[in-house]
């Protein structure tokens, strides 16, 4: 059996995705082994947790500086999974790791996370953006359609911002047995672009004045 084998970090997630989805072992090996705190950061090995949970069967072995990663993909099961994501990053992280895989389990995927919900989308999609865009683009390919009685959706229960998180964010994903093929070729035209914005211990007053500008007042 083939090997996946690379020698940086770089797109962690899609790799286990990856790994997972073709049936076949991941080597990682010097993770920020030339950086002044090598190996894993937290919100990876975190990661690594929340994949076992959802998983059966799978093996992780980290080396004892964390620069090296064996990972032996299991079966993806899915079910009812709760699980508490490091503060590191938003849920967002998580979420956005999670969506190649979940339509693939035995069973549907019923994902509860607690952590921060906002304030990281410079390097990840919020939460936001995931239940606007990409659960709708999973309906395109057949994940959680019309015939669902349960489409796939994306709920934010509580909001948590950094540092101590505490927000609440509920994953539905139907499983499936086979996508249907899309043609992106011709988008369209964008009719409006829409926003978030989101706000944490501020006035009432300055709440609506965010609002204003961002709606384009001056």
């Amino acid at each position: 059996m083939s090997i996946l084998s690379y020698n940086d970090p770089k797109n962690f997630r899609l790799r286990i995705a990856a790994s997972l989805l073709s049936m076949k072992p991941l080597t990682i090996r010097n993770i920020r082994s030339n950086e002044l705190n090598p190996g894993l950061k937290n919100h990876e090995t975190s990661f690594l947790r929340l994949i076992d949970s959802i998983t059966n069967g799978t093996k992780i072995e980290i080396n004892d500086s964390g620069t090296e990663l064996r990972f032996s993909p299991g079966i993806i099961i899915s079910g009812d999974v709760e699980f508490a994501c490091s503060t590191d990053r938003s849920v967002g992280y998580f979420l956005e790791g999670i969506l190649p895989l979940a339509p693939f389990g035995k069973a549907p995927l019923r994902l509860s996370l607690t952590g921060v919900t906002d304030g990281f989308e410079n390097t990840e999609p919020s939460v936001d953006l995931i239940s606007a865009s990409m659960i709708p683009l999973y309906q395109h390919f057949g994940v959680g359609g019309d015939d669902d009685v349960y489409p796939a959706s994306v709920q934010i229960i509580k909001r948590g911002a950094k540092p101590l998180g505490e927000g609440h964010v509920e994953f539905y994903c139907p499983n499936v047995r086979s996508l249907k093929p899309i043609d992106l070729t011709d988008p369209g035209m964008i009719k409006r672009v829409r926003g978030n914005a989101v706000s944490c211990r501020i006035s009432p007053t300055s709440v609506a004045r965010l609002s204003y500008s961002a709606k384009g007042g001056e």
